[in-house]
């Protein structure tokens, strides 16, 4: 049996779409979001066009939240790649929230996706 490559898709908006469409053809897409209904909307586009794409819920603040999602990219397959558009910005969320998000939860995911990720795996970070 083939093993699966799996690209990692947080943050389910339209520039974590876009980047999927793009690197994702003939690939597994785990879309997750700290809302699964946005998720579940990003996939169902993602599906239309033809991708495989599950999904997941993922608060990239949270240590605990961000390993689970590792656990369950890993189950589908091997990580290639790794989209992180996940992020709040000062119109949406306080100073603290802010922190704890775009710097503590991007420095988390390329921590914890950095330990599992294939040899010749790339992460794409889009930051605001």
């Amino acid at each position: 049996m083939a093993i699966t490559d799996v690209i990692v898709v947080i943050g389910a908006g339209s520039i974590g779409q876009a980047i999927a469409r793009r690197v994702s053809a003939g690939k597994h897409v785990l879309l997750a979001d700290v809302c699964l209904e946005n998720a579940a909307t990003a996939a169902k586009v993602l599906s239309d066009a033809g991708f495989e794409v599950s999904t997941a819920t993922v608060d990239v603040s949270s240590r605990v939240s961000v390993h689970a999602l590792v656990k369950t990219a890993s189950v589908l397959g091997q990580v290639t790649g790794v989209i992180h558009a996940a992020g709040v910005s000062p119109s949406q969320a306080s100073i603290e929230t802010i922190l704890k998000v775009d710097l503590y939860g991007t420095a988390l995911v390329l921590e914890t996706f950095g330990n599992i990720i294939v040899s010749g795996g790339s992460c794409v970070v889009i930051a605001s």
